[in-house]
């Protein structure tokens, strides 16, 4: 035993508070080891815990009235943005990814214990044709795998390549002002001379280039005091002048005398 630990404890004999004081503080040390050591216990025990519940996914439920989309795609899919187990899987990511595709509008999710996740997803529809053979549904995306002729009815968007999400909000725009006018567009067509479209009934309406909203709002003006009793005998109508439109008539066959 050094000199310095039988001087600590000769004072500590001869002073009975500064004894107090050290057992006080051997028990608190003792004290903080012990709970330390539960600690330590219990978050190795959570960690356990948290693996066990964190599962990988394993099974994956869809539902929906999907006819484009495989099951085998939308697992597919699914798979390659895993980005987690069972409590860890980033649901609202995985919801945006789903609904980046073309076909789906919609999609919810949600986890089934103890290692399911639960889909339900929305179809998209087609809105239009884009050009020739293709199909665009309502943010102007294009869709895959969808027959010409299933379709024809669409109203057709015409473009450069590249501006269909433009276009599909265009037209979307206009159809809904023209259509409480009973107008309604079964081609936009979008080009260097500027927007022209096809009406209903055979009537081309032209845009031009600048100012769309303002000429379409003309021609609506001109359509409500003077056109629409005559819609029958319109054939063109051009919107491009500041003060007014121009128009056409079709030539109607001559009555024949009874």
């Amino acid at each position: 035993m050094t000199a310095a630990r039988r001087n600590l404890r000769r004072n500590v004999r001869r002073d009975p508070a500064r004894r107090q004081r050290l057992v006080r503080l051997l028990r608190v040390t003792a004290a903080t080891l012990v709970v330390v050591a539960a600690g330590s216990v219990v978050l190795a025990a959570s960690v356990v815990l948290f693996r066990h519940l964190d599962a990988p996914l394993r099974v994956i439920a869809v539902d929906g009235e999907i006819r484009h989309l495989g099951r085998d795609e939308i697992e597919g899919l699914v798979s390659r943005h895993l980005n987690g187990g069972f409590l860890t899987l980033d649901m609202q990511a995985l919801r945006d990814v789903l609904e980046r595709h073309p076909w789906i509008a919609e999609a919810s999710a949600r986890r089934e214990w103890p290692d399911g996740l639960y889909l339900h997803l929305v179809e998209e529809a087609p809105v239009a044709r884009w050009g020739e053979a293709q199909f665009l549904n309502g943010r102007g995306q294009v869709l895959p795998g969808v027959a010409a002729d299933d379709f024809a009815g669409l109203p057709r968007l015409d473009g450069p390549e590249g501006e269909q999400v433009r276009l599909m909000t265009t037209y979307r725009e206009f159809a809904a002002r023209l259509a409480p006018e009973g107008l309604r567009i079964e081609r936009l067509v979008s080009s260097a001379a500027g927007v022209r479209l096809r009406l209903a009934g055979d009537i081309e309406l032209v845009l031009g280039r600048e100012q769309l909203d303002a000429r379409l709002g003309r021609f609506l003006v001109v359509w409500r005091g003077a056109l629409m009793a005559r819609r029958g005998a319109l054939a063109h109508a051009d919107a491009r002048y500041d003060n007014g439109i121009a128009v056409r008539w079709r030539e109607m066959p001559a009555e024949q005398d009874a």
